[in-house]
């Protein structure tokens, strides 16, 4: 048991430098490449801390307990919005308003939708895989042809930049990894259920990654953007390319997570709304935030 302890803790650790490292780097990079703040946490920083849940849902599957890649990409989208960006606004009062973030909120919109579609159908299929894909197309399409107009000044990135990024998501993925591992260890050791393990421990750790990056973001006051793009650019990765990644395994679904996806539909409308009216997610829309979160957490639980 202090074994799996020291593992939890090594892990924090881990994920801590992984983000510390990374965040810098893709930013640099980000920038030569000439893309705004907003695009930088999403493709770069969201891509790179949605890994995670694509490894675990890939093993989940192929080890043939598809639920727990289910809960863990519907637990993982759940706790990115209400707790990192709960947590998150707390020290940094994250703005929401501007043109360009207002278009990812609709993306997420779209996708809430279509991730509500499949799961109310029941079956995760090829289809999934094909539906999933052609939005993946359309998202990378739209958003990069935009980017391409931009004239910010050079801006040039050294080989290191690169593996930098390599490093920081390496220890993020290995780190989420062995938090999953300890933690879902330390759960049953104290008599937590299987679901609970997968829908808040294997949740929680694939998605602490974007929680120690955003939080590195916040003390760092680095632009809101970043830490909103990584938020809703691992969302967008986590429905779109890792359920769309395990339709290939074609499988019947145990529930709908019908309240699951009723609360990401009125929090995308939500931020919809802060947009147009130019609301901050300050501290107290944050106390609301984890409110929720650890509503989920309690129903996980019992």
């Amino acid at each position: 048991m202090l074994l799996q302890v020291f593992y939890f803790i090594l892990s924090i650790v881990g994920l801590y430098f992984g983000a510390e490292i990374s965040l810098e780097a893709s930013e640099r990079v980000g920038k030569s490449w000439r893309l705004s703040p907003l695009l930088i946490g999403m493709f770069i920083v969201g891509f790179g801390t949605s890994l995670p849940e694509f490894f675990v849902s890939q093993l989940a599957c192929f080890r043939g307990v598809p639920s727990m890649a289910i809960g863990n990409i519907i637990g993982s989208n759940i706790a990115n919005i209400f707790l990192i960006l709960g947590i998150s606004s707390i020290f940094y009062s994250l703005g929401l308003e501007g043109k360009e973030i207002s278009k990812q909120f609709y993306f997420h919109l779209i996708l809430v939708f279509l991730m509500g579609g499949m799961l109310l159908i029941g079956d995760v299929s090829l289809l999934t895989t094909a539906v999933m894909s052609i939005f993946m197309a359309v998202y990378f399409y739209l958003n990069l042809s935009s980017e391409s107009s931009r004239e910010d000044e050079d801006f040039h990135v050294s080989k290191i930049d690169y593996l930098k990024i390599l490093i920081g998501f390496s220890l993020l993925y290995g780190s989420g990894e062995l938090l999953v591992y300890s933690g879902s260890f330390i759960g049953r050791f104290w008599g937590v259920s299987e679901f609970a393990i997968s829908a808040i421990f294997v949740a929680f750790g694939t998605s602490f990654p974007e929680l120690v990056t955003a939080l590195v973001a916040s003390f760092k006051k680095k632009d809101a953007e970043i830490i909103i793009g990584n938020v809703i650019g691992s969302n967008i990765f986590n429905g779109a390319f890792v359920l769309g990644s395990i339709g290939f395994y074609d499988f019947k679904l145990e529930s709908n997570f019908k309240w699951e996806m009723m609360a990401l539909l009125i929090v995308s409308l939500t931020f919809l709304v802060f947009n147009k009216v130019q609301i901050r997610i300050s501290k107290k829309v944050s106390l609301l935030f984890l409110s929720v979160y650890a509503v989920f957490v309690y129903v996980w639980l019992t």
